[in-house]
């Protein structure tokens, strides 16, 4: 619906809002458009209800200004829509609750619009590259329980429990095993602490694009990440530039360069921070405000590597060559957006995984005996992999100050919507 393109005739489908006599609000994917309309009966705007889906064909006669020449109603509400009493909320709370009211409003039409691109991108590419999707599963004995503060979802059924998936580690490395190159596109849940809702970051149910591969050096896979995020990036200015104005496009440009990307070490972060005056306690997790900074001084994804073995989950790897530090490593984005892929290689010794499920996670190891007893069969191989935070690279992408408006069904920490 771009009324400033230099054809003459044009053909818009869009919602509509009366304003006053012959001009009217349009609005749809590319933003809200002040128009006045010619060659036409002024009574048949002034009855339609605010919301209208229609459809305008006709001339541009001026700026702005359209003769009609097919005018046609496709549907009106019975009521006007709330987005037509106010806007949207910019707390994302209030927005959660009733995001439903919303789905029309141009951001959040662009955000869907982006998440469904970079899915279908990802997709594509990943296939290219030789490596096969999997359907993911929902439920199953356990899930992750290196969620950082997060906790996960049990169900009773069938005369017992078990838990939603908070990530698909465990089946990533069993099936990389057997297919060598795998992804799945992930709908994890994670019970975050309620005061999480407004970090920005947050979801309880999130997407994620899980890749992973057998017998491959930490090195390759991050290689690969990184060449996922740029390719998926410079796909979405090329495509989809009529979404973004000059600005956003040259924020892009100037950000997500062509890899490598700048690789820090974890020891090597807590000393750019400490000169920076914040300091991180030796085998804690960086904290956003911590991340933000180390990104925003390199003003380019940057990586850190080498998070201590206490810090992360039991199916990290130990670097041999750096005891007490795993193999592993985060992607950080610029501009205040933190990290968006997670990945390292996998543990996939059963004295290994046994030791470290029951001191790390203190967990009992029944619940886990399945992939365990998977490994003492040495049927689990070596594998590296990673995964990217779909919403996150949305907010990223569209510089949103939160997380809530990038994705069709926000479910926010302690904030259940519909």
């Amino acid at each position: 619906m771009d009324l400033l393109k230099a054809t003459r005739r044009v053909v818009i489908k869009s919602w509509l809002k009366h304003v006053c006599e012959n001009t009217v609000l349009l609005w749809g994917l590319q933003g809200f458009f002040e128009v006045r309309l010619k060659c036409i009966d002024t009574a048949m705007l002034e009855n339609l209800k605010c919301g209208s889906l229609v459809l305008i064909k006709g001339s541009l006669v001026g700026e702005n200004e359209i003769c009609v020449d097919e005018f046609r109603v496709l549907h009106e509400p019975v009521v006007e829509e709330e987005l037509c009493r106010s806007g949207l909320p910019s707390d994302p709370v209030e927005y959660t609750l009733k995001y439903y009211e919303y789905v029309k409003h141009p951001q959040i039409l662009k955000a869907i619009y982006v998440y469904s691109y970079l899915l279908n991108y990802a997709r594509s590419f990943l296939n290219k590259h030789g490596f096969l999707e999997l359907p993911p599963p929902i439920i199953g004995y356990s899930s992750d329980p290196g969620l950082r503060g997060a906790r996960k979802v049990q169900i009773g059924m069938y005369n017992g429990f078990f838990e939603l998936q908070s990530s698909l580690i465990m089946y990533k490395q069993l099936y990389a095993s057997v297919l060598d190159k795998i992804f799945y596109v992930a709908r994890n849940v994670r019970i975050e602490p309620p005061e999480n809702a407004y970090t920005g970051r947050h979801l309880v149910e999130f997407t994620q694009i899980d890749v992973e591969i057998a017998s491959v050096s930490s090195s390759k896979a991050l290689n690969l990440a990184e060449k996922t995020l740029y390719s998926a990036v410079r796909s979405v200015i090329n495509e989809l530039q009529d979404l973004f104005d000059y600005n956003e496009i040259d924020r892009l440009e100037k950000e997500i360069t062509k890899p490598p990307y700048p690789r820090l070490t974890y020891n090597d972060a807590l000393h750019e921070l400490s000169k920076m005056g914040v300091y991180v306690k030796h085998g804690e997790e960086l904290p956003f405000k911590a991340e933000a900074l180390i990104a925003d001084k390199y003003g380019s994804p940057v990586w850190i590597t080498g998070f201590p073995v206490t810090a992360r989950g039991f199916y990290y790897i130990e670097n041999p060559e750096h005891p007490g530090y795993n193999e592993d490593y985060n992607l950080l984005l610029p501009s205040g957006h933190g990290e968006v892929i997670d990945g390292g290689c996998r543990e996939y010794r059963y004295e290994n995984l046994s030791r470290k499920i029951a001191e790390i996670h203190r967990e009992p190891l029944e619940k886990y005996s399945w992939f365990l007893n998977l490994a003492l069969k040495g049927l689990i191989r070596p594998t590296c992999g990673w995964g990217l935070g779909l919403e996150r690279l949305v907010k990223y992408l569209l510089n949103l100050k939160h997380i809530a408006y990038t994705t069709p069904h926000p479910r926010l920490p302690g904030i259940i919507g519909p």
